[in-house]
């Protein structure tokens, strides 16, 4: 049987498929195809069929002999980034509809007095207060006045509302009133969705709380109306089993999940590529790795220490908070499709706009104007205009010259040439301090890492922000330009449930503590089941969320165990100090600290994820002369130009290694070696002035 994996992006859509037909040798397959943005669930049928003419099958064929099929969409992140959500509600306790708006009253840098905090969701008008009234214990002291929330129901209708998020003071501790509100707004609104925060984000901090229930409020139509017509459309040719979704953890779940909290679903894409990291981590037993993804749209960077990935309780997402649990990407506006700009003083901007598909890269010829970093790819001669997106279309280097003489050279003042030059040097360097960010910034020594090149344009960068930063090695592997959907063959059905639960060190109770988690344990196991996991194939992980007592947010501490007795006391008080100094280079062993959440996640045990191989059909090299500062040397220079299918085990640079669907470029001072059948080492030579 077959299993694919699909990750629709900003600008292209990959298709990864790995299985065996009727019982025939196992094959590895992957495409791409441009992201269709007007019907994306008619875009994924026609990368399937494309996918079926590679496996020399029809569509119903190919999915017959399917078992699987996982996805992982930017729709979500797509309609937050432009605020194209549904029209939505926000029912609260009377006297705090402001909450949202007033935020925390603090600045990411309170120096910047142009900041620009995002704007909020619902507009106030929409913000409508509810009599009633939970204790910070729990106990209900105003019961539910019924007809404020009819009222407000038929204000919801009169507006247009779509969508209507429920978020009431403590009622993570107690969710009898949303629950109750849900019931009459389906009375009142059966059209309307509902998101209760009780359901989506049951722990303390109220705005962070109602934020990230909003955010679910304002995707989740979108999302479910999506997914949706993709079962439909994929029923039409056979296909009747579940369609697993990636979510923002690393996992996988359904459509139903996906239909109540698609915020689960804001980093899907990228969360592939975090488990395609951790999964190559461990192939190659190489336990630190940074990934860098350049894809059309954004640059991501995931880090891997010690073989494993990291879960974040708390992120932020176009300013918002989200209380969900994430993988830790850092994403930056710098992919092949990021429109370059220069400003009135005169420097040079790489996006974040970005051109996307349609009208895509000036080059594209679609009809697009402004200059991108594919443009300036090609016109550097680093990219093969007749060769792109594996011969699918024939790129106009005409357009990309005119595009960068009229919006970067003219600017400037200086030859289309020296402007490419300076676009592929800034792009290099905001890379590259993105990378710092998430290694030195963090206490990490970057020279012990090494660097995954994936995304379609990321290998034309990787050499000089790894020689930037003194890192060990760049490894490219064969399915680096679909690394997302590679990742996402490896992951695992998943269900994570965090709940605030508050004790202090003093008031250790390992048998309130074990209650607690026997009950989250009961309901990941029913989630579990109805993903189709059986106990048997269940594992657990179990993340107290610490901080010192008078500390503003919280760390995660992974224990090994479920269940607590009183002499683990002092076991999670090493744990906690020894995790804190590893985060922020000290630790306070005299100070107490407190629990205030509990995050259980259950999933199936280990899947393989294979890794794919060079093919070989004995097409030679040649040579072309580019621009030589591309490759650290004056003027233009001779460069060897290698296809995947003509590699030999060691390549000095300069050099170009050409795959279907990307380009790796090998600087001089530079060598690439094949290892493990499948992956391209790359790293520096020792220079002679070094010796």
């Amino acid at each position: 049987m077959i299993k694919i994996a699909i990750d629709t992006g900003g600008t292209f859509t990959d298709y990864t498929s790995v299985g065996s037909m009727n019982s025939d040798e196992e094959k590895k397959i992957f495409i791409k195809n441009p992201t269709n943005h007007q019907n994306p669930a008619l875009g994924i049928v026609y990368g399937l069929k494309e996918l079926a003419k590679s496996w020399e099958v029809s569509l119903e064929e190919l999915l017959s002999n399917t078992s699987q099929i996982s996805h992982g969409t930017t729709l979500a992140l797509n309609a937050l980034i432009e605020k194209k959500g549904v029209k939505t509600a926000l029912f609260t306790t009377e006297g705090f509809r402001d909450a949202l708006e007033i935020r925390r009253s603090q600045l990411d840098n309170q120096w910047d007095i142009r900041a620009v905090t995002p704007p909020v969701l619902v507009p106030r008008r929409l913000r409508i207060g509810i009599k009633e009234r939970v204790k910070y214990d729990g106990t209900i002291i105003k019961q539910l006045d019924e007809e404020s929330v009819r009222k407000a129901c038929q204000k919801c209708k009169k507006e247009g509302v779509k969508s209507i998020a429920v978020c009431f003071l403590f009622s993570f501790l107690n969710p009898h009133n949303e629950q109750r509100v849900r019931d009459i707004i389906n009375e009142e609104l059966p059209e309307v969705f509902v998101s209760l925060s009780s359901d989506v984000s049951p722990q303390i901090r109220e705005y962070e709380r109602t934020t990230t229930t909003v955010i679910n409020a304002y995707v989740t139509p979108i999302v479910s109306t999506y997914l949706e017509d993709l079962r439909s459309r994929l029923s039409e040719y056979g296909w009747n089993k579940p369609i697993n979704i990636m979510m923002n953890s690393g996992g996988l779940s359904d459509i139903p999940t996906m239909n109540k909290i698609s915020a689960k679903s804001l980093l899907s894409g990228p969360a592939g590529g975090g488990i395609g990291n951790q999964n190559l981590s461990k192939l190659l037993d190489n336990e630190h790795l940074v990934l860098g993804d350049m894809g059309g749209t954004s640059f991501d960077l995931h880090i891997i220490d010690n073989n494993e990935t990291k879960l974040v309780p708390e992120s932020r997402i176009e300013g918002y908070p989200i209380t969900l649990p994430m993988m830790d990407i850092h994403s930056i506006g710098a992919g092949g499709g990021s429109i370059i700009s220069v400003d009135e003083s005169k420097r040079v901007l790489i996006g974040p706009e970005s051109a996307g598909s349609v009208p895509g890269p000036a080059c594209y010829n679609l009809g697009g104007t402004k200059p991108t970093i594919t443009d300036v790819l090609l016109v550097l001669g680093l990219i093969d205009e007749s060769n792109f997106l594996g011969g699918k279309f024939e790129l106009s280097k005409e357009k990309a010259v005119n595009a960068i003489e009229e919006y970067v050279a003219k600017a400037l003042d200086i030859s289309v040439v020296e402007a490419c030059i300076i676009v592929y040097r800034v792009a290099s360097e905001l890379m590259a301090d993105s990378l710092r960010l998430i290694t030195m910034q963090r206490g990490n020594d970057p020279r012990e890492y090494s660097l995954v090149g994936s995304g379609g344009a990321f290998g034309l960068f990787a050499c000089n922000i790894m020689d930037s930063l003194n890192m060990r090695e760049v490894l490219v592997p064969v399915q680096g330009p679909v690394f997302c959907s590679w990742g996402m063959l490896g992951a695992k059905r998943r269900y994570d449930i965090t709940r605030s639960f508050f004790m202090e060190k003093q008031d250790w109770d390992s048998d309130k503590l074990n209650e607690i988690i026997s009950s989250m344990k009961g309901d990941c196991e029913d989630e579990l089941l109805k993903l189709g996991v059986s106990l048997e194939n269940c594992s657990f992980d179990l993340n107290l969320e610490i901080r010192y007592i008078g500390q503003h947010h919280e760390i995660s501490i992974p224990v090994d165990k479920l269940e607590f007795n009183d002499g683990d006391l002092e076991i999670i008080d090493e744990l906690f100090h020894d995790t804190h100094y590893d985060i922020y280079q000290y630790s306070q062993l005299e100070n107490d600290w407190e629990i205030i959440n509990l995050h259980l996640a259950g999933y199936e045990k280990d899947l393989y994820n294979p890794l794919f191989n060079f093919e070989d059909n004995n097409v030679d090299n040649y040579i072309v002369r580019i621009p030589g500062e591309s490759f650290n040397v004056d003027g233009k220079t001779e460069v060897n130009v290698y296809s995947e299918t003509d590699l030999i085990n060691e390549i000095s640079g300069p050099a170009l290694i050409n795959f279907d669907y990307t380009s790796i470029l090998v600087p001089k001072g530079f060598k690439s070696n094949i290892v493990d059948n499948g992956i391209l080492s790359i790293s520096k030579t020792v220079m002679e002035e070094q010796l």
